[in-house]
């Protein structure tokens, strides 16, 4: 099941067909959409589509997260949007930025 982090982004994984030796194989690639209010604010590219499809995605559980990381749900949602703050302002500045989710995929 893909989900959908409000300001941040979409993460899900799209079956893509590759060729392996005279074989079509298909295998599950992890994807993530910047979130298209992120994305118009430093101007980047308009993707249409959130994810190929438009498939619909689960909104993230703050809840759930916050009970899996024994936190609170505010510290859970600070830290994305510290996470988001973070990642503006380095698009703002034109830097290389990379996004390394552990565990995920």
């Amino acid at each position: 099941q893909g989900v959908r982090i409000p300001t941040l982004g979409s993460f899900d994984v799209v079956p893509t067909q590759t060729q392996v030796g005279d074989k079509t194989v298909t295998i599950q690639r992890p994807t993530f959409r910047l979130a298209r209010n992120l994305g118009g604010v430093h101007n980047l590219m308009d993707n249409k589509d959130d994810l190929p499809g438009n498939k619909e995605l689960e909104p993230l559980k703050y809840a759930k997260v916050a009970m899996d990381a024994s936190v609170s749900r505010r510290k859970v949602e600070g830290c994305i949007l510290g996470t988001t703050s973070l990642l503006s302002h380095c698009l703002g500045k034109a830097e290389n930025v990379a996004l390394v989710l552990r565990d995920v995929g």
